[in-house]
């Protein structure tokens, strides 16, 4: 299990205090795993005990195994990372553009420190072999929603874009079965309708699939597949879909290879329709 299933599993008995640690360890998990529990409790104004409790928490003997376990799950890792730290080196630009394109590389760099390419691959088959897919993006999430669904009807699947409001969403979950699968969004915080959703799901025995940001790991009650890596940018200010997005197209691709035959088939037939229809 990852260090984020860990903290995923147990968001619900962590403190605030125990929050901030986490938040600080998911941002940057190299200084962390580099650190002490001194050092990582005074950067965000805790006790050093805290740091400490929450790894045993964790399921760690204690600070030094967690921070053992950082080493292993992220040090070996930065290879990719360090790529485009050296690729943006030299960069000086103060524009706009190429401030959010250096921001941008640093995030999707650090990808794989979060998410391996396994959950990605049964995410995906997960998808493909579900009966119906019911996809919910609550805000800015709704572009990803709506690409997602257009995908995966190329596969010829059966999706439904879920709304927002809540009485319509309550409709649209009456049908939903064992088979079904729900794909989900959460950055800034869980969406509206996030538990009832999880909770409806697993009810009547449709999976869920979830791609998030920072707070992923503390969603409550959890998905069955949570795909989680923070964004580019601040955490309080404006940050892009960049990353998420990528992960989504990593799905999708994913998911074509799963069902080659099957994938381009539908896709043959899909072009077909189009000209038929145009």
């Amino acid at each position: 299990m990852s260090l984020i299933e860990k903290i995923a599993d147990r968001a619900q008995s962590l403190t605030p205090s125990e929050r901030r640690l986490v938040k600080t360890v998911i941002e940057s998990p190299t200084a962390a795993a580099l650190g002490t529990a001194g050092e990582l409790a005074r950067s965000v104004g805790v006790h050093e005990a805290t740091a400490s409790r929450l790894a045993k928490k964790l399921g760690f003997d204690g600070y030094a195994a967690f921070r053992d376990a950082l080493r292993d799950e992220f040090i070996a890792t930065r290879e990719t990372a360090t790529r485009f730290e050296k690729t943006i080196a030299d960069s000086t630009s103060d524009t706009i553009l190429g401030k959010l394109a250096q921001d941008e590389a640093q995030a999707l760099g650090r990808i794989e420190e979060f998410i391996r390419p396994d959950q990605v691959v049964e995410a995906a088959a997960v998808l493909m072999g579900a009966g119906r897919i019911f996809i919910y993006g609550y805000g800015n999430a709704e572009v990803l929603a709506l690409m997602m669904v257009k995908r995966f009807r190329r596969f010829g699947k059966e999706v439904q874009q879920l709304g927002n409001d809540p009485r319509a969403l309550a409709e649209q979950m009456l049908g939903l079965e064992a088979g079904d699968v729900v794909l989900s969004f959460a950055f800034r915080r869980a969406p509206r309708g996030h538990a009832a959703l999880i909770e409806t799901a697993r009810e009547v025995g449709a999976t869920t699939v979830m791609v998030s940001g920072n707070s992923g790991a503390f969603l409550a009650p959890r998905p069955d597949h949570l795909l989680t890596a923070p964004r580019s940018g601040d955490p309080d200010a404006f940050q892009t879909l960049t990353v998420p997005m990528t992960i989504c197209n990593a799905i999708v691709i994913a998911a074509g290879l799963t069902a080659k035959e099957e994938s381009l088939r539908k896709l043959d037939r899909l072009g077909q329709l189009i000209e038929r229809f145009e």
